[in-house]
């Protein structure tokens, strides 16, 4: 969507309610508050918040407090944040702290993640010197038929701390929060941000080969300071006698933009430098089961010669992300830039500018017909987030093109099946598939809307944006951890085929997403207030690891946690269409409905999660068998 759009219309919102001045003056405030404790702790007794050098994260003096007791490591699911202060947990879902032991479960195919905690007393004094030498490793697991889930299928992540100077919403809250995910290479300290902190959270994901044989597979994780054991944890895993398709059946847009890429690096977006970074993000992207909004990689080349269009593709880059990666879906725009730059002094929808884009339109119809790939293709609307009666009307001249130059082809539009203004018009038999504000999906007439053009065989996704407030999901920081958890649960719950983010990097509007979470300032104005944690930012730019953790740099990007819960909750969206596809819709429905009513009632209980997943596991199971046999 056109965020800035969304904003804007916010902005006068917030204006004619005279509730924009006061929080105006609050949001330069903050902003104001966070520059100037970065300066100071960038210039006192030369002190880095750029570096760890002067933080104890490298300091070989720091203190161990590996004695007495003091030092503590425990366990929490993965749909759980732990901050600094939280106390240590004898028992939950995945923890007995009197086995000393992690019990989680999982099919073949799939990532299982947990977290392993490291609790230390924060030393005395104004700047303590922070406790390091930390390491964490685990064994080979192995089940009593001497099947083996090698510890190359075992990866650490050290998750930052970064510091929130305002909520995202009532729910929110100030302070430390975890959210980047490093892979730990080298030893690691208890420093964050700007300070030394009581727990250092870190993320454990263990990914089930497919076809890995059902059992119980054992093992243990160590964890160690200085070379010294601390702690070492028993896991058993139970692994689920069968795998999750290699296929992902969720579709997704994920907006992860080359452009973007440029101008946090100070590059022209079209170098090669750039073109390699991109393809490294979205195939990060396709290993979390997800998939490019719109695929830089795949614009075709256009050349406008008088009346003649002439449009070519890249075969190679088309292969590999069509047949290689199996892409769900390319949605190539309408009007793409290239094409405007050639033609855009035609007056629009005249005869001779109709001719052009439907010559464009027919020629990318023809290529993907010719390769078996026009089930895929989705031509987008040149207008976002359409909000008068001129934009509606223009919307479906752009429809009508489409439909005369590549009939059968989808046609897809950010707006809901149901009009604002019914002066405007519809856009109902014109859109073929309707993307849909989260904010829609509380109207009933949507809602029934929605069942009507599935039934026609239009393709319902619907996408969060920053003006989506609790009860509804949202992928701010410090908004519970279930919430992207839930989203493809929603999405199944409406019967939807998936779902539409705007960004997961916009990074023009702040310093360095590591150390300012204000990633899109006019969030402030969508939000009637709030400041927006991570939005529009799901990912981090790898090669500022080292600065901000202590860790090597990474070639490409950084995962988050909301990024990882995310691709859980995709992963639950396969367990329900293994059971429609294995022949139990009825059950997958009940399972839906124990969790979901709609987008502002589900449930964020992580017991009942668990059950569900368990309860699908064991049907999915049944199910197996009943099929071999």
């Amino acid at each position: 969507m056109n965020k800035k759009l969304r904003g804007f219309k916010c902005f006068w919102r917030n204006v004619n309610s005279q509730a924009f001045p006061q929080n105006l003056i609050y949001f330069k405030a903050t902003r104001f508050l966070s520059i100037l404790i970065s300066l100071y702790l960038l210039l006192s007794n030369g002190e880095s918040v750029f570096s760890q050098a002067n933080t104890g994260a490298n300091d070989t003096k720091a203190n161990t407090m590996t004695t007495g007791g003091s030092l503590t490591v425990w366990a929490v699911p993965a749909e759980q944040k732990v901050r600094p202060d939280d106390a240590a947990e004898t028992n939950n879902l995945v923890w007995s702290k009197e086995k000393k032991k992690i019990t989680i479960a999982g099919a073949g195919n799939e990532h299982v993640p947990f977290q392993v905690v490291i609790t230390v007393p924060v030393p005395a004094g104004r700047k303590p010197t922070a406790p390091d030498g930390f390491f964490i490793k685990a064994s080979n697991l192995t089940s009593k038929q001497g099947k083996v889930l090698p510890q190359a299928q075992i990866n650490f992540y050290l998750e930052h701390y970064i510091m929130l100077y305002g909520k995202s919403s009532a729910i929110g809250a100030t302070g430390y929060w975890p959210d980047a995910l490093v892979p730990i290479k080298e030893q690691f300290s208890m420093v964050a941000q700007y300070d030394v902190v009581h727990n250092r959270p870190i993320w454990v994901d263990i990914f089930i080969p497919s076809s890995t044989p059902g059992g119980t597979y054992t093992g243990t994780i160590t964890v160690t300071q200085n070379d010294k054991l601390v702690e070492t944890l028993n896991v058993e895993v139970e692994v689920y006698d069968f795998s999750l398709p290699e296929k992902t059946h969720m579709i997704s847009y994920m907006n992860v933009s080359k452009g973007w890429l440029g101008s946090f690096y100070h590059k022209d977006a079209s170098s090669p430098e750039i073109d390699r970074l991109t393809q490294t993000y979205y195939d990060f992207l396709y290993a979390h089961r997800m998939e490019p909004w719109f695929n830089d990689q795949l614009e075709p080349e256009i050349k406008v010669t008088g009346e003649k269009v002439e449009v070519k593709f890249d075969d190679a880059r088309y292969q590999y992300y069509l047949n290689k990666l199996h892409s769900n879906r390319v949605l190539l725009e309408t009007y793409p830039a290239d094409l405007k730059k050639q033609i855009g002094a035609d007056e629009l929808f005249s005869k001779a500018f109709s001719q052009k884009v439907k010559s464009y339109l027919s020629q990318v119809e023809s290529y993907f017909e010719k390769h078996g790939w026009k089930d895929r293709l989705v031509f987008n609307s040149p207008i976002d987030e359409p909000n008068s009666k001129q934009a509606y009307e223009d919307t479906r001249k752009w429809a009508n093109l489409v439909h005369e130059a590549a009939a059968g082809v989808p046609f897809l539009a950010t707006e809901s099946p149901v009009t604002d203004d019914p002066d405007w018009g519809s856009l109902v038999g014109h859109v073929n598939n309707f993307s849909i504000h989260g904010n829609a999906l509380n109207n009933q007439q949507v809602k029934q809307a929605i069942k009507q053009e599935q039934a026609k065989g239009g393709e319902m996704t619907w996408y969060i944006s920053c003006d989506q407030t609790f009860p509804q999901p949202n992928y701010f920081i410090d908004a519970p951890a279930l919430d992207p958890v839930m989203v493809p649960w929603i999405t199944a719950g409406y019967n939807m085929a998936g779902i539409l983010y705007w960004a997961a990097n916009f990074w023009p509007e702040t310093p360095d997403p590591w150390l300012d979470a204000i990633t899109f300032i006019s969030g402030f104005l969508c939000s009637d207030g709030y400041l927006l944690n991570g939005e529009g930012s799901l990912l981090y730019p790898g090669d500022h690891t080292k600065k901000y953790t202590g860790q090597p740099d990474v070639s490409g990007p950084v995962s988050s946690i909301r990024f990882e819960l995310l691709r859980e909750g995709i992963e639950d969206y396969e367990y329900l269409w293994m059971l429609k596809n294995l022949g139990d819709k009825k059950f997958a429905d009940d399972m839906v409905q124990k969790m979901v009513i709609d987008v502002s009632a589900f449930s964020r209980n992580l017991d009942e999660l668990n059950s569900v997943r368990k309860a699908m596991a064991k049907r999915l199971e049944e199910l197996a068998h009943q099929q071999q046999r």
